[in-house]
């Protein structure tokens, strides 16, 4: 009996010690590290999120019409990645894994396009920008600035009113029309100190404004005294501002009558390429 005690003993022990042993390998050794995800930063394959424009402008392209697609992909799959962009200074985008984008009435004159991406598990890498360069308004030309806003109903917007690449003219015939229904008209200001054109020359400056036909206003103006009498170049002459009615959803445009023109020193018509509509989506 004392024999068969001593070994049950032993056994016990050994087994507690089996226990104690492996029990502490367990609680002290670390997991191994996921080595085959692509995105684990432990990874010693990992890279950094990486995003390739493959289609749309490069760097200092100068365009020739007002709409920009560009394309791009990441450096990992699909379902791995996500991506932001944004145009000049507006807000960036939802994170999404949209791969594509296009912008429509851009305006005359330098653009900054940026796109981001990072990966699912929210590591982001650094964004990368394109500069380009956009003319496709060929002058002389009468044009709205911004030729596109987007705007809340019952929400005011403005919009300058644009010479583009204008030659030895020193007054102007500028007709407005719009959807009365759409929208109502609040003010038209012209500018009378350094941000108009028409004074670049020095001068002065002499307007009449008729807005008392329903959807319609016509801007007379002129510069007397200035040295040259006629004035180069693009600029801006004045700004309106209308509001966008109740109940009128959807993309309107507001556009330059056929009777606008530009007039030299001596009164005579200036001729005029293009006239530019402004694009104003309601939302």
């Amino acid at each position: 009996m004392g024999e068969k005690f001593m070994w049950s003993s032993i056994s016990k022990i050994s087994l507690l010690f089996v226990f104690i042993f492996f029990g502490c390998n367990l609680t002290t050794q670390p997991p191994p590290p996921e080595r085959g995800n692509p995105i684990d930063p432990q990874n010693p394959n990992f890279q950094p999120p990486r995003v390739e424009i493959i289609s749309g402008p490069k760097e200092g392209d100068v365009l020739p019409n007002h709409t920009v697609t560009f394309k791009w992909r990441g450096n990992q799959a699909d379902t791995l990645m996500l991506f932001s962009y944004k145009l000049d200074n507006e807000n960036w985008s939802p994170w999404s894994n949209q791969k594509e984008v296009t912008f429509t009435y851009l305006d005359e004159g330098k653009h900054t396009f940026y796109i981001k991406a990072k990966y699912v598990n929210n590591i982001e890498g650094q964004a990368l920008e394109i500069n380009f360069i956009v003319d496709a308004v060929k002058g002389p030309a009468i044009m709205f600035f911004p030729r596109k806003s987007e705007i809340d109903q019952g929400y005011s917007f403005d919009s300058e009113i644009y010479v583009e690449e204008a030659i030895n003219f020193a007054g102007a015939k500028i007709v407005i029309e719009y959807q009365q229904s759409v929208f109502t008209l609040e003010s038209v200001e012209i500018y009378k100190d350094a941000r108009s054109i028409m004074l670049k020359n020095g001068g002065t400056l002499i307007d009449f404004i008729n807005a008392n036909t329903p959807g319609k206003v016509e801007i007379n103006i002129a510069v007397a005294g200035g040295n040259p009498e006629n004035v180069n170049g693009t600029g801006a002459i004045g700004k309106i501002r209308f509001r966008a009615n109740p109940g009128y959803g959807g993309n309107y445009e507001i556009k330059f009558g056929n009777e606008s023109k530009l007039r030299d020193a001596n009164n005579n018509d200036v001729q005029i390429k293009n006239l530019v509509s402004k694009v104003v989506v309601v939302k």
